[in-house]
C-alpha cells in the first residue's frame, strides 16, 4: 500500500509505502536510515526480521517507509497486534478499551519505538505518524499505538498529535563518551566508590567475567530462570523468539557472562551494539544456584569500562532494578505507551485508561513497579 502526500497532508512531497514484511526492504538501506537517525538495535532490519521469524504472540507486519524524491528518509516499524502477552497484561491492568487488533509501532518487547527520520527530513516523522491511522483502518484496527516512546521530543510530538499517553516503564542509560575509566567513575563519592570496588572484588573472586557470548541454549535457560524467579511468564520472551534474536543479531552481539569455578555460566547480560549505542536488553541468572545476582557488580563494571575504552557513547541497561543501576552512573529515561483512535469517544476512553495505567503501575522514584513482572 502506498500513501501519497495529499493523503498525509504534508507540505513537501513525501511518499509513504507500507510493507507486509521486512524482507521487502533492503537491509543496508533500512539500517542506513536507522543509523543516521540515531536509532538503536531495536529499529534495525535484523531485529525486525527476527521478530518475524518467531514473534512472541500473533503479529502482522505493517512497516512504514517515507521516501522523498525516491530516497528513503524515514522508517517506522509497525505490526498489527492480534495477541501479545505484554499488551494483554497492560490492557487487563488498566481496562484499556482495545477490542480487536491494534496497529503498534512497534513492540513492547523493545526498548525503543516510533518513527525515525534522517536529519533534515524531520517532517517525515509527522508523515509517518499520520500514516498510522489509514494503515490501521486498512487492517481493521480501531486503535493505533507507539510503544516505548522516550520522554522529551518523541513523546511531545505524540502528545501534540492527540495521543493518550502513559508512562509504563523506565530504561536506565549510561553516557560513556568520556576520556577515561577514572573520569567515568568520578561521579561516585568516595564511600560509594569504595563499596563498588569491594563488591566487584568479592564477586570477581568466585566468578570469572568475560565478553564471550553464550550459546542459544544457555541464553534461554538463564533468561527463563530469572523470569520464573521474578514471577514473569516466559511467554513474554519465548524460547523460539530468543533463539531467533540470537541468530539474526549475531553480527552486533556484545554480551557479558559470568562463569563459576566449574566453568558453568551462571549469569548473563545479553547485549547488542548498533552505532554508538550498546543495548543490554536481556539479563539471565541461574537462580537454582544463586539466590541473588551475586556477579552483578563485576559484570556491570566490565561492560561500563569496555564501553568507555571503545567507540560506545551510551549503554542502555534496560528496565527495572533502577536503584542498582543508578549506582553505576545510569540516568532514568521514561518510556511511554501512546494510543490513538479515530472516534472521539474511543480517544476519551483511551485517555482515561492511560491515566489508570500510570496509577496502577507507579512505584517508588521514577521507576514504575509492576510487581508481578520483571520486564
Amino acid at each position: 500500500m502506498t500513501l501519497t502526500d495529499s493523503t498525509l497532508g504534508v507540505s513537501r512531497r513525501l511518499r509513504i509505502d507500507v510493507l507486509s514484511t521486512i524482507h521487502e526492504a533492503d537491509p543496508e538501506e533500512w539500517n542506513r536510515v536507522v543509523a543516521l537517525a540515531g536509532g538503536s538495535i531495536f529499529h534495525t532490519w535484523q531485529w525486525l526480521a527476527a521478530f518475524e521469524d518467531a514473534p512472541p504472540g500473533t503479529f502482522e507486519p505493517k512497516h512504514l517507509l517515507a521516501y522523498r524524491d525516491g530516497e528513503l528518509v524515514g522508517v517506522c516499524p509497525a505490526f498489527l497486534v492480534y495477541d501479545c502477552p505484554r499488551l494483554s497484561y497492560l490492557r487487563d491492568l488498566a481496562q484499556l478499551p482495545l477490542d480487536g487488533p491494534v496497529l503498534m509501532a512497534h513492540s513492547l518487547a523493545a526498548l525503543d519505538g516510533g518513527p525515525l527520520a534522517v536529519p533534515g527530513h524531520e517532517d517525515a516523522l509527522t508523515a509517518l505518524l499520520s500514516a498510522l491511522e489509514p494503515t490501521a483502518r486498512e487492517g481493521g484496527a480501531r486503535a493505533w499505538a507507539v510503544a516505548n516512546a522516550q520522554a522529551g521530543r518523541p513523546i511531545g510530538l505524540l502528545m501534540r498529535e492527540g495521543y493518550a499517553t502513559a508512562h509504563i516503564t523506565t530504561s536506565y542509560r549510561c553516557r560513556t563518551d568520556v576520556p577515561s575509566v577514572p573520569d567515568y567513575w568520578g561521579f561516585a563519592v568516595g564511600r560509594l566508590r569504595r563499596k563498588l570496588q569491594r563488591e566487584r572484588r568479592a564477586s570477581g573472586r568466585d566468578y570469572a567475567v568475560s565478553e564471550n557470548p553464550s550459546d542459544a541454549a544457555t541464553l534461554v535457560r538463564l533468561v527463563h530462570s530469572l523470569l520464573k524467579d521474578r514471577g514473569t511468564p516466559t511467554d513474554v520472551l519465548p524460547e523460539a523468539f530468543l533463539e531467533a534474536m540470537k541468530a539474526r543479531l549475531a553480527p552486533f552481539e556484545q554480551t557479558i557472562t559470568a562463569v563459576d569455578a566449574d566453568q558453568r555460566t551462571v549469569g548473563i547480560f545479553a547485549g547488542w551494539q548498533f552505532g554508538s549505542t550498546w543495548s543490554m536488553w536481556l539479563a539471565g541468572l541461574d537462580t537454582e544456584r544463586l539466590s541473588s545476582f551475586v556477579p552483578y557488580r563485576a559484570m556491570a563494571a566490565r561492560l561500563v569500562e569496555r564501553a568507555v575504552t571503545t567507540d560506545v557513547a551510551s549503554i542502555d541497561l534496560g528496565r527495572s532494578n533502577g536503584a542498582e543501576k543508578r549506582k553505576l552512573g545510569a540516568h532514568p529515561v521514561p518510556l511511554y505507551l501512546a494510543l490513538n483512535a479515530t472516534e472521539r469517544a474511543d480517544r476519551a476512553a483511551l485517555h482515561a485508561a492511560c491515566r489508570r495505567l500510570e496509577l496502577r503501575c507507579q512505584g517508588p522514584d521514577e521507576q514504575l513497579d509492576m510487581t508481578r513482572r520483571c520486564c
